[in-house]
């Protein structure tokens, strides 16, 4: 009866003594977390940060959010109206849409230029996931522009063959869209559009 009695003594000492253990190690991994989160830097955080290291004031539209809806607007949106353009107007060689379409490029590759220089400042990673690819499609809306710049700036001729004067922007509008499909193919893939 003494044995009974000392052994459910034991175990309960034990039990509680296992729950003490248990809580005690709870908070400290509750504690770990906890501090994580709040010695973590947002991007509030860091744009402060980066503001005052560099001596820069970052306009106040800019943010992650606004960079990602003028990414994801361009490789869905604008692509779609480029390539209306490509595929309806640029046979026509007209100047004035290609000096329109022009401007469209430069100012969307402007808006994302801009925001990929704010996320890399901020060590968010590039606007197109890797520097590689960004650095590609910026070249590739530069050759567009450039290509549009030509058609505008020729001279007029009555016996030009319309066909090879806008050869080099179709060119350069269809390596455009291959690089911004296959940026949109490798997002969805990856469940991020």
């Amino acid at each position: 009866m003494i044995y009974i009695t000392a052994c459910k003594f034991f175990f309960d000492i034990n039990l509680i003594n296992r729950r003490a253990i248990m809580t005690r190690l709870l908070a400290a991994i509750l504690l770990v977390f906890l501090s994580q989160a709040t010695l973590a830097c947002d991007e509030t955080c860091k744009r402060t940060k980066v503001e005052t290291t560099k001596n820069i004031k970052y306009p106040s539209y800019l943010n992650l959010k606004y960079c990602q809806t003028t990414a994801t607007d361009f490789l869905l949106n604008s692509r779609k109206s480029l390539q209306n353009y490509r595929d309806k107007q640029l046979g026509t060689a007209h100047r004035g849409g290609a000096r329109n379409i022009r401007n469209f490029v430069l100012q969307r590759r402007d808006w994302l230029q801009e925001c990929d220089k704010y996320m890399t400042d901020l060590d968010m990673g590039s606007l197109f996931r890797q520097k590689d690819t960004a650095d590609k499609i910026f070249a590739a809306m530069n050759e567009v522009a450039d290509e549009l710049h030509k058609i505008m700036m020729r001279k007029k001729n009555n016996a030009e063959v319309l066909e090879l004067v806008v050869a080099p922007a179709a060119q350069k509008f269809d390596q455009l869209f291959k690089l911004v499909d296959d940026h949109v193919i490798e997002l969805q893939k990856r469940g991020l559009l």
